[in-house]
C-alpha cells in the first residue's frame, strides 16, 4: 500500500511541530504501510497585497482576517496535485483541508478533522466573519470528497453530519490519544495523603481560553479550606507564588526535557483542564497514560476525551473554581474511589486513548478503502 500524507503547517517529522497530532499520526502510519510519502509542510510567504491587508485588517477587527490567504491554497494545491501525480498513492491522509481544496484526488482520502471550521465559527471565533466564511467553503470542499472522515468529538462528528450532510458511516468518532510515548511502568497506583499537599498540574498554552485563572481560583480556595495543595502549570510562563508554580515550555524533540515533561504526570495527582473551548484536548489523553484522572467541564469537544467517573469527572459547561475545588476535596475524602478512578482512568488509556490502538484503526479503514491487505 502506497500513502501519500500530507501535511500543511506542521512537520510529521518534529513532535513539537504543532499540536504533535501529525507528528503522531506520521509515526502510527510508518509504521504499518508499506510505502509512505510525505508532501508538504508548506510555508506562508504571503504577496505584497496579502500584507497590507493582514495588516489592515489586523488594526481594524482587532483579530486575524482569515488562518490561510489563497497564496497559500494555490501554491499548496499545486504542489500536492504534482506529488500525486507523480506518486500515484493508493490513498491519501492529512489532517488539514487547505493543501486539497482545489486538487483533483487520484485515490481515497482519508481526512482527520478535529474541528470543523463551521463548528469553531460557533464556538469560538477567531478569525473574522469573512475569513471564517472563506475557509468554510474551502474546508467544505474537502469534506465532501473525503472517502473517510476520523473527528475526535461526537460534537463534531453531529456537525459533520447535520450541517455538511456527511452520512455517518463515512465519519469514525475516536477520542484524540496521548502524544507521549508509552511504557509499561508508566502507570503507578496513587494514593491521597492526607499529610501532604495535593498536586494539581494543567498543561496549556493559553491562559484564558485553557482556563488557568479557573485552575488557580481551583488551588487557592482549597488551600483557605486548609487542604495543602500545589499547581503546576506547563506549558507557558508567568508570575508564579505560593503553591502555584509556572513551569514553561518543553521541547519533546529533547530527550531530556521529555522526561521532564513527562515527570509532571507522575508528579500529580489529579489533571486540571477547565478549558473554555477545546475541541478535543490531548493532554488530558496524556494524564490518562499515567492514571492521572482529569477534572473538565463539557465544553467543546471534551466530553468524548474524557468520560465522566470513567476517567475523570467532567462538569457542568463553564463551571466555576468552586466546583473543581468541590470534586478534589471529594476524592481527598474517600481514598477509595479515587484510587478506583485513577485505575480506570489507565484502563480507558489502554482502551482508546493511545496511538497504537488509532494507528491499528486507521490501517484496517485503508485496508477497506483500498481492498489491499
Amino acid at each position: 500500500m502506497k500513502l501519500l500524507f500530507v501535511a500543511a503547517r506542521w512537520d510529521p517529522k518534529n513532535p513539537d511541530s504543532g499540536s504533535g497530532l501529525d507528528f503522531n499520526a506520521y509515526m502510527a502510519l510508518r509504521d504499518r504501510v508499506e510505502e509512505i510519502e510525505i508532501v508538504g509542510p508548506f510555508k506562508s510567504s504571503l504577496t505584497f497585497p496579502e500584507r497590507v491587508i493582514r495588516k489592515v485588517t489586523g488594526k481594524l477587527l482587532k483579530k486575524r482576517l482569515i488562518k490561510f490567504y489563497p497564496s497559500y491554497l494555490k501554491e499548496s494545491n499545486a504542489i500536492v496535485q504534482k506529488a500525486m501525480d507523480t506518486y500515484k498513492p493508493d490513498v491519501i491522509f492529512s489532517k488539514s483541508s487547505v493543501p486539497l481544496v482545489n486538487v483533483t484526488l487520484s485515490a481515497p482520502l482519508i481526512y482527520m478533522c478535529d474541528s470543523s471550521v463551521k463548528w469553531v465559527t460557533d464556538n469560538w471565533p477567531i478569525f473574522s466573519k469573512f475569513g471564517l466564511k472563506i475557509m468554510e467553503r474551502w474546508e467544505k470542499e474537502v469534506i465532501v470528497k473525503a472517502a473517510h472522515i476520523i473527528t475526535f468529538s461526537q460534537a463534531n462528528a453531529d456537525v459533520l453530519e447535520n450541517y455538511y450532510n456527511i452520512p455517518s458511516e463515512r465519519i469514525t468518532v475516536h477520542p484524540v490519544p496521548s502524544s507521549l510515548p508509552h511504557e509499561e511502568d508508566d502507570f503507578k497506583p496513587k494514593s491521597i495523603n492526607k499529610n501532604q499537599p495535593l498536586h494539581l498540574l494543567m498543561v496549556g498554552k493559553e491562559f484564558h481560553r485553557k482556563g488557568v485563572d479557573i485552575a488557580i481560583t481551583a488551588t487557592q480556595l482549597l488551600n483557605a479550606q486548609g487542604i495543602p495543595t500545589e499547581l503546576r502549570i506547563v506549558g507557558q510562563d508567568g508570575q508564579s507564588s505560593e503553591n502555584i508554580t509556572f513551569m514553561g515550555l518543553y521541547k519533546k524533540e529533547d530527550p531530556e526535557q521529555l522526561v521532564q515533561y513527562i515527570n509532571n504526570y507522575r508528579w500529580a495527582h489529579f489533571f486540571m483542564f477547565p478549558s473554555r473551548f477545546d475541541a478535543a484536548g490531548i493532554v488530558p489523553s496524556e494524564a490518562a497514560g499515567f492514571g492521572v484522572p482529569t477534572i473538565t467541564n463539557a465544553a467543546g469537544g471534551i466530553t468524548t476525551t474524557v468520560k465522566d467517573k470513567v476517567s475523570g469527572i467532567v462538569l457542568e459547561k463553564h463551571s466555576p473554581g468552586s466546583e473543581y475545588a468541590r470534586v478534589i476535596e471529594h476524592y481527598r475524602n474517600h481514598p477509595d474511589e479515587y484510587q478506583a478512578l485513577c485505575k480506570s482512568t489507565y484502563v480507558r488509556y489502554l482502551a482508546e486513548l493511545n496511538w497504537n490502538v488509532l494507528g491499528d484503526k486507521l490501517y484496517s479503514l485503508m485496508q477497506e478503502l483500498t481492498h489491499k491487505k
